[in-house]
């Protein structure tokens, strides 16, 4: 548990005014993992929970997000069917570019999150559409969250399990199966 009290929690690790479609901002990053800024309307990301990842395009930084799906809108919150979208700020110097790249990198990398995974796809599990959902909904995340990955589609009963008697799974910090239930039994 957090030992540090809310008022901590909520002060910034860094607060600086960026760009943000055209326009100046004010943009923090809390320690509690929050970013907030003023665009039309208040925003507030919760990254721990949102944020797949984040790229950096020259002076811009692009933060790749989960967010829910509302009437076909999408909206940074967490209930519902969820999709992909992005919020791109760009730090106003270079030194400013510097430190937000690092605290966010640092942040994510805090969280414990898996950097290499072993996937088996089954394209005849389930309803025959793991291929799809694999290529359509699993690999655009996972290349979002700057997630390694090596992808092994099984041609037969018994694959997966054959292939993970000769791999050296000390390489991957997960297995994931994209299939129907099979797999997970194997």
């Amino acid at each position: 548990m957090d030992q540090r009290s809310d008022s901590e929690n909520l002060s910034p690790f860094i607060s600086d005014r960026v760009l943000v479609n055209g326009k100046v901002v004010p943009l923090t990053f809390t320690r509690d993992g929050k970013l907030r800024w003023n665009h039309n309307d208040r925003r507030c990301l919760n990254v721990e929970k949102e944020a797949l990842g984040f790229t950096f395009e020259g002076s811009r930084i692009r933060v790749n997000v989960v967010v829910e799906k509302r009437d076909r809108i999408l909206c940074f919150a967490n209930m519902g069917g969820i999709g992909r979208q992005s919020f791109v700020f760009e730090p106003l110097s270079e030194e400013s570019l510097t430190l937000w790249s690092q605290k966010l990198r640092d942040y994510i990398d805090s969280l414990g999150r898996p950097k290499t995974l072993l996937i088996f796809v089954n394209p005849f599990g389930g309803k025959k559409c793991a291929t799809k959902i694999f290529v359509e909904d699993v690999r655009p995340c996972l290349e979002d969250a700057d997630i390694r990955f090596t992808v092994i589609e099984t041609k037969h009963q018994l694959h997966a399990k054959e292939v993970v008697k000769t791999l050296d799974l000390s390489k991957y910090d997960g297995i994931v199966c994209v299939s129907g239930d099979g797999i997970l039994v194997e």
